[in-house]
């Protein structure tokens, strides 16, 4: 696939097929992400690549105890839910919310999860004095996981970037196995799509509208 085709056509698949993900197309995909820049180039990334119905199951689990709350929240006060906490009809945000709250329940029957860590002594956390939530610590990380996406996107898989299960680290260290020194920075679903519920016409501001030039406010127009 063309390399702008990706970029523009890469959307969250919320719905997977049943079919085994080839471990030879996930290398491969692996084999050219590995190639994303990384601070002072220490590669600080590392995968577990989780297939095991168990712990997917216990990594959804984990994911479920973040969203719900979320979800609740979300939906407090807004007009349309029915009982059952579904949008009867409407608000194309409120469908989207629906369909990650498919996502977060179909979880643990999603063929393969990615849970990508980062070792925390190649970061360079240039902003943690400042007076404000620091957002630099996971650059090294995110660059290796979007490629991960394009990867997929060029493979005709589907997937899924979602950092809620960095809130429950410990547990999934525990369950995972993952030595301390190293953070849970994202969890990946990736399988086969299902065709009908694949969006791949993306919509996104315009560069005018997040581009400036020489300083913030003037438009970038090209």
């Amino acid at each position: 696939m063309e390399l702008y085709d990706a970029m523009r056509t890469t959307p969250s698949c919320r719905y997977f097929t049943d079919e085994p993900v080839d471990p030879a197309v996930l290398h491969r995909i692996f084999d050219n992400a590995r190639f994303a820049s990384s601070g002072g180039n220490r590669q600080g990334w590392r995968t577990v690549v989780v297939t095991d119905p168990a712990r997917k199951a216990a990594l959804a689990a984990l994911h479920r105890k973040q969203w719900d709350p979320y979800v609740v929240h979300a939906r407090e006060g807004v007009v349309g839910y029915n009982e059952a906490g579904r949008m009867a009809a409407g608000d194309a945000a409120q469908r989207r919310l629906d369909r990650t709250d498919d996502f977060s329940r179909m979880l643990a029957e999603v063929p393969v999860l990615l849970v990508c860590c980062v070792e925390l002594a190649t970061l360079a956390v240039t902003d943690k004095e400042l007076d404000r939530q620091s957002i630099v610590g996971g650059g090294s990380l995110y660059t290796f996981i979007q490629n991960v996406l394009l990867g997929c996107r060029n493979e005709g898989l589907g997937s899924a970037l979602t950092t809620l299960l960095c809130a429950e680290e410990p547990a999934v260290a525990e369950l995972l196995g993952i030595p301390e020194g190293f953070a849970v920075g994202a969890l990946v679903a990736v399988g086969h799509p299902v065709p009908e519920k694949q969006y791949t016409r993306l919509t996104r501001k315009p560069v005018e509208e997040i581009v400036f030039l020489n300083g913030w406010g003037e438009p970038f127009t090209g």
